[in-house]
């Protein structure tokens, strides 16, 4: 049951989390879509950091931590529908790139949150 209650927690945390974001970010042209962007990356160092902080000493940390704040904070349902916007508006530059930051960007965000952690 503690599992359950921590990754309740942690993804109501997430989620808002990423709506204030989202909200905070709504004044910018959203070339890129900037919310989406910083969330996934900002989850990216954030999941690599703490899994080498925290998760590795206490399984629950990750439940709570990993699985429901960063979980929830993080959004590849929406960066897929972002990039099938891209798609079907022709927009296939926009679209590259856009999809080239999110994933590289995030894989190199994630190892330099582990290497920050204490990643041997």
């Amino acid at each position: 049951m503690k599992k359950y209650i921590a990754i309740s927690c942690g993804a109501m945390i997430g989620a808002i989390s990423r709506y204030a974001i989202a909200l905070s970010l709504a004044s910018l042209t959203p070339f890129f879509f900037t919310a989406t962007l910083v969330v996934n990356l900002l989850g990216a160092f954030c999941i690599g950091f703490i899994f080498k902080k925290l998760v590795e000493r206490n399984p629950l940390w990750h439940d709570f931590l990993i699985t429901g704040l960063l979980g929830s904070f993080t959004t590849f349902s929406l960066l897929t529908y972002e990039n099938y916007t891209l798609a079907d508006t022709g927009d296939f530059l926009t679209l590259s790139i856009y999809l080239a930051i999110n994933l590289f960007g995030g894989f190199m965000l994630a190892f330099l949150g582990m290497k920050s952690g204490g990643a041997s």
